[in-house]
């Protein structure tokens, strides 16, 4: 069932039982990286990594060539990606902890970006699109992925606490993203795919 005590810092959850939904959510990822057409020497940015179960099908996919920047805001999430870098070998996972409305990643090239299941935890989550929009390059993919509001909540966070897909659409158009598709992936989940445009209309 839903989340009864969700809130939006996770501090109802231990690492532990975050890395485990994810594994539980194994089934969506594959379908997040192909519509990002992921390939090897690719740089992508993992938005709220947390422990990095996703970052770890990323890095698998885009070699030692590429580049995963996994961001989280705790430090608490750096033992998990420390021991994935380590104990299978992706040292081209690199983790950075901090805000990512407060970060500069404009230094990085950054080819793709994943936002998923962390925007519905996100105090300003216009501000978080608009940062990611700044880093990625015109024509950058991104995907957004999220609970359905209109699902039946049976795992997750409740219904009030879930965003509509033409909200989060709105959003990302307002910050300077074209939105190419929107795909139910289970009655539970939904996935954007989104492109960073080349029209300047991302603010600063």
């Amino acid at each position: 069932m839903a989340d009864a005590e969700f809130r939006k810092d996770l501090s109802h959850l231990t690492w532990d039982e975050v890395l485990r939904r994810q594994q539980l959510r194994a089934e969506l990822v594959p379908a997040w990286l192909e519509a990002l057409q992921l390939r090897p020497g690719m740089r992508v940015l993992d938005v709220g990594a947390g422990p990095g179960y996703v970052s770890q099908q990323v890095a698998e996919r885009v070699g030692p060539t590429g580049l995963v920047l996994a961001l989280d805001r705790s430090a608490e999430t750096l033992p998990y990606l420390e021991r994935l870098r380590t104990e299978q070998g992706l040292m081209w996972i690199q983790p950075l902890i901090g805000d990512v409305t407060t970060l500069d990643l404009r230094d990085q090239r950054v080819d793709a970006a994943l936002i998923t299941m962390m925007l519905h935890h996100a105090e300003d989550p216009v501000g978080l699109l608009s940062a990611i929009a700044r880093w990625l390059s015109p024509g950058a993919p991104a995907v957004v992925a999220e609970f359905d509001p209109a699902g039946p909540c049976a795992s997750g966070p409740p219904s009030e606490q879930r965003l509509a897909p033409a909200q989060v659409r709105e959003w990302c158009e307002l910050v300077g993203f074209l939105c190419l598709g929107v795909q139910q992936q289970t009655d539970e989940h939904y996935m954007l795919l989104i492109e960073r445009t080349d029209d300047g209309a991302v603010p600063n």
